[in-house]
């Protein structure tokens, strides 16, 4: 039940993103360029630093219920690195948005476990306060991948 609201209101604003799209996006220039850049370092930054170097921390975060924690730690750094090239790949760009938005919801539980814990030395954030950096995180991966929805009439 911990876990239904946070990813509730994540899933939320996947689906309004979508919503208010409706399937057409428009391109932002090199604005959106650089927010390619900007969601994918830290996507890159944590899928080799934290995932591979530091696994064993990351695999602390996850809850006990979810079995193999190394596995899950490296495999979602592998995601993560995966996302972030495809972020830049004019065919996958969109599949990465995506996929890494759904990743982010995904994660959740690991943040909502490691939530007020020192891990590794570091403060974990609350879970409200993590939850907003979630959203922001999930709806600038949107328009960095997507572009902004555009309610554009399709003739």
């Amino acid at each position: 039940m911990i876990y239904a609201i946070p990813m509730s209101v994540l899933v939320g604003f996947i689906a309004a993103f979508f919503a208010l799209g409706r399937g057409s996006y428009r391109s932002f220039g090199a604005t959106q360029s650089v927010l390619r850049v900007v969601v994918a370092l830290p996507l890159l930054v944590s899928g080799v630093l934290l995932h591979f170097f530091r696994a064993h921390a990351t695999a602390s975060i996850i809850p006990p219920s979810i079995p193999a924690p190394m596995f899950f730690a490296v495999f979602t750094g592998v995601c993560e690195i995966a996302g972030a090239v495809g972020l830049f790949v004019p065919r996958s760009r969109r599949t990465a948005a995506f996929w890494i938005a759904i990743m982010m919801v995904a994660v959740f539980p690991a943040n909502i476990y490691a939530a007020g814990q020192v891990i590794d030395g570091l403060h974990m954030p609350s879970v409200p306060v993590r939850l907003a950096m979630q959203v922001v995180y999930i709806v600038l991966v949107l328009l960095a991948g997507f572009g902004m929805p555009s309610r554009a009439n399709k003739r």
